[in-house]
């Protein structure tokens, strides 16, 4: 199993009918293939998590790599991993009114832009965003 983190230019508003085909769409074709993945998105940014087998997880990357909703896609990071990180998730959502990237950066990480996130620093929020729905302090989509 392995995991990968990009970033692009959003060229959808995270509360169009675009970004939340994505999502829905992204939600059965996960299921498919045995990926599970986040997406978040903010102020003209998505940021991502996926994971799962290599080949769908790479299949997926190159073709996300075409998709007209962004541009500008910058892998963060990949590695393996002995066991899902958000395996409750088969697509994972969030926009700033769950929980902000910009403000977990300014905070985090002294001052840091979303921009300028590391996977790590994706990880970690994404981890953060996650608990805050499984609490109930806020509901994806």
């Amino acid at each position: 199993m392995e995991y990968l983190v990009y970033r692009s230019k959003a060229l959808v508003l995270p509360d169009s009918s675009s970004c939340q085909s994505i999502v829905t769409i992204s939600t059965l074709k996960n299921l498919l293939f045995g990926l599970t993945g986040f997406l978040h998105a903010e102020d003209g940014l998505f940021i991502q998590y996926i994971e799962g087998p290599s080949r769908p997880l790479w299949d997926l990357y190159s073709r996300l790599q075409f998709d007209e909703r962004h541009t500008n896609m910058k892998l963060l990071g990949h590695g393996e991993l002995r066991r899902p990180r958000f395996r409750k998730w088969s697509m994972g959502y969030s926009s700033s009114d769950v929980m902000s990237l910009k403000n977990f950066m300014a905070e985090a990480t002294f001052k840091k832009t979303p921009e300028q996130a590391s996977c790590a620093e994706a990880i970690w929020f994404f981890m953060g965003v996650s608990a805050r729905i499984d609490l109930g302090a806020s509901s994806s989509v």
